[in-house]
């Protein structure tokens, strides 16, 4: 599990957190003025209302005041749901909270989510605007401790029966308490605590009902639907959906340290959840007769409950009411051992969010006190002068022009070149003059005065700093490089992964990777007059087993080119073999012209197909043109379902039809052998 990065780098925030030094205000305030204060620093947690990360504070921000978040959590992870998979979920979620009163927040919420797995088919889900909306009561029984309660209703969606999205809606009750410690009379302390406990009426499963049934009538209905144990839906489509059979007993307790470092606010946090699964619904559950089968909850019991543990620091900089949140959460349990009754626990999730909380109220009036009166020395001169390009009358207008020894702003000449300075006493100055087109140069002059100073042009040639990666970002270092354009340059990487060229006439250029034992890599650069332009450029090593193999009539292909599903988008883990593609046509110039094929399967709508066939070829081709293959020695064609290489009777040959093909069609000692 892909994770061991995230409690190191977030344990060490919340302990520079910690360690930073609290500072007392300048002036002191009044005991009502500092709660006020302390309780506008309130945010909406990533549901909607008003506490931590994930924990819900019983209390709301004063009455009036309202807050916008924007949050996202995101995980990417190998080998999860099936061995060998790949797998990535993104959400996003805008939430609103207001308070109306003084004892009342209303919230709601909106969350759009993303999953992929490419071991899944469909391999990736989407869900549009899941809402969730709520009202929370609460009374602040003692100026430490507030107690409330509140009550949401879920309306979820990503199917497109309005039937079933009706069906799962979904609500619940909680009751909240919070312990200020800030505010206890005994014993102050910077600590929040905040306990939660909720009933989760979930209606989930009905948004997947009619899947479910379709998948059950293609079985051919051999067995009773209570004691099919072939997956109806698979772990992935319930993390997806967020899928589940039962309701939930939430338990949720979390921890809250609001130090301030300076004028900036650091809050570290760290919470824990627990859902107790309750079958509510009377769902039966039938025993696993495969190894692959997801269990029962009845079997795996606790280590299947979702339980979790976030770990968080809200920075609250200068800007009153702005806030910034960055979190993961790690799954405790339900991550690995998956029943059909809860949909998975995510593995862990990196959480990035930023909030502001508003708050239309006037502010207090000021009073205003007459200043002292402040005598401040006279400057007795000002120096008036111009700036030209030396041997010629050009003026040169943007040049920066200070006096040594004198702690004033530089002034900017303008289009005529000239330039007034503040007052300065009467004498000789020396002035500094800075132009990025120019040599800095220095002039003397008196106050008060009219002067004369001149600028030499420097060097127009601009400069490149290549830097060699690989995919992950780890520079690589000793690869050979050509550039070209207006110059030729042949390069190798030092031991960092950088080479530097000085003095290149400005235009366009190409960065070839042509090393024996990387891929060929091509990438645009263009220079710019008298700037430095950086440039990383990725390679990527041969692999031991090539992915792509060079026939007599066809460039062959190991693997198959993934693309999102219903779409001509190439996805990420297809580009090293798109890489090896580009590879081969780069190095063997005699293959004159080769056609990009584009297959389908037979389902779904013969037109639909042949147009999605024929859009996946001409985006594999833009890809390769892309990447440093000659436009016209590649030509595009779809082919849609009309030529298999397999009968379309089972999930494996549709998927060995769903391809992309080279075909050479024009060979330069083909051509040759042929001529008389």
């Amino acid at each position: 599990m892909r994770r061991s990065w995230i409690l190191p780098c977030l344990g060490g925030v919340i302990a520079l957190a910690c360690a930073a030094p609290v500072h007392a205000e300048a002036d002191p305030v009044s005991p009502d003025a500092a709660r006020e204060a302390r309780v506008a620093e309130v945010q909406n947690s990533f549901s909607g209302p008003t506490g931590g990360i994930r924990i819900i504070d019983a209390a709301s921000g004063p009455q009036g005041t309202f807050r916008l978040a924007l949050n996202t959590e995101f995980f990417v992870i190998g080998d999860y749901f099936v061995p060998t998979d790949r797998v990535q979920h993104f959400a996003g979620n805008l939430s609103l909270s207001v308070t109306p009163t003084e004892y009342l927040e209303v919230f709601a919420a909106a969350e759009v989510t993303s999953a992929w797995d490419d071991s899944n088919d469909p391999m990736l889900i989407q869900r549009v605007a899941d809402v969730l909306l709520g009202l929370k009561g609460f009374y602040r029984a003692k100026p430490w401790l507030a107690v409330g309660g509140d009550a949401s209703l879920a309306f979820l969606g990503g199917v497109s029966d309005p039937k079933a999205r009706l069906r799962s809606t979904s609500f619940g009750f909680r009751g909240n308490l919070t312990f200020d410690f800030r505010e206890h009379e005994l014993h102050e302390a910077p600590m929040i605590l905040r306990v939660n406990a909720q009933y989760w009426f979930d209606n989930s499963a009905n948004l997947t009902e009619g899947i479910e049934d379709r998948r059950y009538a293609a079985f051919g209905g051999a067995v009773p639907r209570p004691e099919e144990t072939r997956h109806l839906l698979t772990a992935f489509e319930r993390y997806a959906y967020g899928v589940n059979r039962t309701d939930f007993v939430r338990i949720a307790t979390g921890f809250e340290a609001p130090l301030r470092a300076r004028k900036v606010g650091l809050h570290p946090m760290l919470e824990w959840q627990w859902d107790i699964p309750i079958n509510r619904q009377g769902f039966q559950c039938a025993a696993a007769v495969r190894n692959n089968d997801d269990g029962c909850l009845a079997d795996e019991g606790p280590k299947a409950f979702p339980m979790a543990l976030t770990f968080g620091l809200r920075i609250l900089p200068p800007p009153k009411g702005l806030a910034f949140t960055v979190a993961a959460d790690v799954g405790l349990t339900g991550t690995r051992h998956f029943v059909r009754e809860l949909a998975p626990t995510a593995p862990y999730n990196v959480i990035l969010g930023v909030a502001y909380a508003f708050d239309p109220r006037p502010a207090p009036p000021i009073v205003s006190v007459p200043a002292e009166p402040v005598t401040d020395s006279v400057p007795t001169g000002q120096l008036h002068g111009r700036v030209f390009v030396e041997g010629s009358d050009s003026p040169v207008s943007g040049a920066f022009v200070g006096i040594v020894g004198r702690d004033i702003s530089p002034q900017l000449t303008d289009s005529a070149g000239r330039f007034v300075t503040y007052g300065l006493p009467e004498g000789e100055v020396v002035v500094e003059i800075s132009h990025p087109d120019f040599i800095p140069a220095q002039c003397r002059a008196t106050v008060p005065s009219d002067t004369e100073c001149r600028l030499v042009p420097s060097s127009r040639d601009g400069r490149l700093q290549l830097v060699t990666v690989d995919r992950a970002g780890n520079v690589v270092p000793k690869v050979s490089i050509t550039l070209r354009g207006p110059s030729e340059h042949s390069l190798i990487s030092d031991e960092s992964g950088s080479v530097r060229v000085d003095a290149l006439v400005a235009g366009t250029y190409t960065a070839h990777v042509d090393d024996p034992i990387y891929l060929i890599t091509v990438a645009d650069v263009e220079i710019q007059e008298r700037r430095e332009t950086t440039v990383q450029l990725r390679v990527l090593r041969k692999p031991s087993r090539p992915g792509v193999v060079l026939k007599n009539k066809q460039i062959a292909l190991r693997r198959q080119i993934s693309f999102a599903t219903g779409s001509d988008e190439i996805l990420p883990n297809s580009e090293p073999l798109l890489l090896e593609v580009a590879d081969v046509l780069i190095r063997n110039p005699d293959l004159e012209l080769v056609e990009v094929q584009g297959h389908t399967d037979n389902r779904g709508d013969r037109a639909l197909n042949m147009r999605l066939s024929q859009q996946r070829a001409e985006s594999v081709k833009r890809w390769l043109t892309q990447h440093g293959v000659e436009p016209d020695r590649l030509t595009a064609k779809g082919y849609g379902p009309t030529r298999p290489l397999a009968p379309n009777i089972t999930q494996q040959n549709r998927a060995r039809n769903r391809r992309v093909q080279f075909r050479i069609m024009r060979r330069a000692q083909l051509t040759a052998a042929a001529s008389p």
